[in-house]
């Protein structure tokens, strides 16, 4: 009766070590899935912004929002970083979809 009770004990340990390592991995994994998810992230709404850009029609926080990205992904703040990436490129989404809507309009702060 001992031996099955320390079998059963030795197993549960070798049980709970084994569940206490994958946790930690799947934390270490996460990260590095975060960081390239966010790095992905600013590399995009900086290619969207880039096309504003040439539209002339680039809106005001749309750059600072980028750097604050950038700063935050620096600081290993990724899931901030990926959310102002995703502002920012919403931001540059929405100025390409104001630019084509308007661009058969006459703009008088072009001339």
């Amino acid at each position: 009766m001992d031996n099955k009770i320390n079998f059963l004990r030795y197993i549960m340990h070798k049980l709970s070590i084994l569940f206490v390592a994958l946790f930690f991995s799947q934390l270490l994994f996460a990260a590095d899935g975060d960081k390239q998810l966010s790095s992905q992230s600013i590399k995009d709404a900086k290619r969207s912004y880039k096309q504003v850009v040439k539209l002339n029609n680039a809106w005001r926080d749309t750059q600072k929002i980028i750097k604050k990205a950038e700063k935050a992904h620096a600081n290993e703040k990724y899931s901030v970083s990926i959310k102002l990436a995703k502002e920012a490129l919403n931001q540059s989404k929405m100025a390409i979809e104001q630019h084509n809507s308007q661009k058969n309009n006459y703009r008088f702060l072009d001339n």
